[in-house]
């Protein structure tokens, strides 16, 4: 008889359920520089808005990525019923695997654009998490360890995830007629955090003799407001993205970051650059609690069971002898955790009146892997208040993605709605990637051009 300790699954489990749930990378909209959402990414085009106010309205921006997996492959027929089947898991895996999703909530904001400096405050809540994982875990967690006998095997996940407020404060300025450069402060107001190092590591090895356990740990989990620890058969996850309650706004684990842009225009051709989250950081000091297992710990079977069997001793105090060998140490230490970063450049061609041509190139500098992307669009004006694109864009292990994108004005009401991944829509089930940006404002007042000819007529 042999029995696999309780913290490595219970917090295995926990973990990859918590980067599943974390719910932006975007490859179109940058490109759509008169547009609300594209100051986001460029705070230099403050100073390229449709009106003189623009209200930015609620909106939402999600990028998903599982590498190796859809969730039709884990699916299995079963009298005529359709059951999800995480047996099929570990046969789908690589060695390791990456798992991540960003997610951009926005709530509300204001762009005031003057002849030559502009401003941009906006909130949005953000949330982003990144797990690389090796396929012994998802072994280990779904069919337990008896595959493993006389084996040592490495199975800890590298995690991060994170979610916080964020209150951006910008400005645009013309250095030239043609030429703008932005920057922008941005307050983070930590909600939830969950990480471990880089170099976590959790080696398990299942003896032949006796079936004795051996756990080589040397992993620092470090959590703020996420998850409750009340010993090792009962481990939760307190996490809501859905707070964004006014007293998260300014919380006691807070950061800063900060982004700067170019955007310069020369007849029909317009180019821009961009850097977001420089430096940004978040200092957790409230509601933490770190969790560390060091050393190596041993537990023998064989010798549980024959104690199980003897009158003194119940089967639930064998359970708590099995406990104590894998109990972590805990400590309330603040920590900081850093921001991934990102960096732009790109540019548009008007074609004709009516159709522009654009490409992009972006890099996210991430904290476990990073990533390069690369798009070429094409949009076309139907009619003054309906513009549509398609996009072709590539990045890692996907170097043939579609995408589309609608950009309507409704009279003061401008909507966004973009995919970079375009098949996902009709094969949602199919896909290890999905995206989308769905968003809206208000612009008030004329653009300056107008009123400039207005002048000279």
């Amino acid at each position: 008889m042999h029995r696999s300790s309780n913290l490595p699954r219970t917090c295995a489990l926990a973990l990859m359920l918590f980067c599943g749930t974390l719910g932006a990378q975007d490859l179109t909209v940058p490109l759509l520089s008169d547009s609300w959402q594209a100051t986001f990414s460029n705070p230099a085009l403050y100073g390229q808005a449709k009106g003189r106010l623009t209200v930015g309205l609620p909106g939402i921006s999600n990028d998903l990525y599982a590498e190796n997996v859809t969730y039709n492959e884990l699916l299995l027929n079963e009298n005529g019923r359709r059951i999800l089947d995480l047996n099929r898991l570990p046969d789908l895996l690589a060695d390791r695997n990456e798992l991540r999703d960003d997610l951009s909530l926005e709530t509300i904001g204001v762009g005031l654009r003057g002849d030559r400096f502009s401003l941009g405050l906006y909130h949005r809540l953000r949330a982003a998490g990144q797990a690389d994982y090796p396929k012994t875990l998802a072994q280990l967690v779904i069919q337990g360890n008896a595959q493993f006998v006389g084996q040592t095997v490495e199975f800890a996940p590298l995690v991060f995830g994170t979610s916080y407020h964020e209150i951006g404060l910008g400005a645009s300025v013309a250095i030239t007629e043609n030429i703008h450069f932005g920057a922008r402060i941005k307050y983070l107001s930590g909600i939830a955090d969950v990480r471990t190092g880089t170099s976590a590591s959790l080696r398990l090895t299942t003896g032949e003799e006796n079936y004795a356990l051996t756990l080589d740990q040397d992993l620092t989990l470090n959590t703020a407001g996420t998850v409750t620890y009340n010993g090792l058969d009962d481990v939760g996850i307190n996490y809501d993205i859905n707070r964004i309650e006014t007293v998260d706004i300014f919380s006691e684990n807070n950061g800063v970051a900060f982004d700067f842009g170019l955007f310069a225009t020369f007849g029909k051709v317009r180019v821009q650059a961009a850097a977001n989250d420089l430096g940004g950081k978040i200092s957790w000091t409230n509601n933490v609690t770190n969790f560390r297992l060091r050393g190596t710990d041993e537990f023998s079977g064989v010798d549980i069971l024959a104690q199980v069997l003897e009158d003194s001793l119940s089967f639930t105090a064998a359970l708590d002898s099995l406990q104590l060998a894998f109990e972590p140490t805990e400590d309330n230490a603040p920590y900081d955790s850093k921001l991934a970063t990102s960096y732009l450049i790109g540019g548009e061609y008007d074609l004709t009146d009516r159709l522009t041509a654009g490409v992009l190139l972006v890099h996210y500098r991430r904290l476990l892997s990073n990533e390069t992307a690369f798009a070429l669009s094409a949009r076309y004006r139907i009619i003054n208040a309906l513009t549509v694109g398609l996009n072709y864009n590539a990045r890692k292990n996907a170097v043939a993605n579609f995408g589309a994108h609608v950009y309507a004005h409704l009279g003061p009401v401008n909507l966004i709605a973009s995919t970079d991944n375009l098949l996902t829509v009709f094969r949602q089930k199919d896909s290890s990637r999905a995206g989308v940006r769905l968003g809206a404002s208000l612009s008030i007042g004329r653009k300056l051009e107008t009123k400039e000819l207005e002048t000279r007529d």
